[in-house]
């Protein structure tokens, strides 16, 4: 079972998140990016991590975390994404390429932050190596009937590829609105599939960021962090790879200090 996240105190490093992004679904804010290459990890091994709180379900239909496309043809877009009932996973090109979707005990909340990594590695050769989800630092080990796909071999992914990316909205395709949500410190590493310790920590019975610079992280060609710390350019990558991000209609009221060391 993933550990409590509303029992909240500061880590033993004593790492402080100070800001997070509104990824307000009624003023459309969203980011995108293009990659002008598949990156260090080919656009078979990356890890993402971030720290998301919901503000609404999104009970209509689902939302995009994060979304890239995999090809110039509609809807074929790979996607992290939250459905009805505040479940999430990691779909492949539409549907066609197979999700794996959380349920039960990992499901998301809109009272707390929770930590969500996913891990891939498509060149791996047993099936269950090559997509892992954690919540709150625990592996995904309930998902969705008929949504356990771990993806082919040797899959080029879209996230990581030399294509639009985006942050908060799908990027291409029929249904595109935005997310209703709190995200902090936002991190994608090209080219290594880490586990969630390189991010977060047990602390008395909690999961807990830890301080990213303090990790040894090799960020790899495509790689970025986002902390959110400008107001003004929200958009702004501290990973020292400089792949910053463009800002749509998010002004400087969207940053925030709910965050998961100081929630509200």
């Amino acid at each position: 079972m993933p550990l409590n996240t509303e029992l909240w105190h500061q880590p033993s490093s004593g790492f402080d998140i100070e800001y997070a992004a509104r990824f307000d679904e009624s003023a459309s804010s969203w980011m995108n990016l293009t990659f002008s290459d598949d990156g260090t990890g080919d656009a078979k091994i990356w890890t993402m991590s971030f720290w998301i709180k919901m503000i609404s379900d999104p009970s209509g239909d689902y939302r995009s975390i994060y979304s890239a496309a995999v090809n110039g043809t509609t809807n074929h877009v790979d996607q992290i994404r939250v459905l009805p009932g505040l479940k999430w996973g990691y779909q492949r090109q539409g549907g066609i390429g197979g999700a794996l979707i959380a349920e039960g005990d990992y499901i998301l909340t809109t009272n707390s932050w929770n930590h969500i990594v996913v891990a891939v590695d498509t060149n791996q050769a047993t099936a269950a190596n090559r997509t892992k989800m954690y919540f709150n630092g625990t592996l995904v080990d309930d998902y969705e009937s008929g949504s356990v796909n771990y993806g082919d071999e040797d899959y080029v992914t879209g996230i990581g590829q030399g294509r639009v990316q985006g942050i908060g909205k799908l990027v291409q395709g029929t249904f595109n609105t935005t997310i209703d949500a709190f995200m902090a410190e936002f991190i994608f590493v090209d080219g290594v599939q880490h586990v969630p310790t390189k991010f977060g920590e047990s602390s008395g019975g909690s999961w807990v960021p830890i301080d990213p610079s303090e990790q040894s992280i090799t960020f790899g060609t495509n790689g970025f962090y986002l902390n959110f710390a400008i107001n003004d350019d929200l958009g702004n990558d501290v990973s020292g790879e400089n792949n910053d991000w463009n800002v749509n209609a998010m002004g400087t009221d969207h940053r925030v200090t709910d965050t998961p060391t100081n929630p509200a």
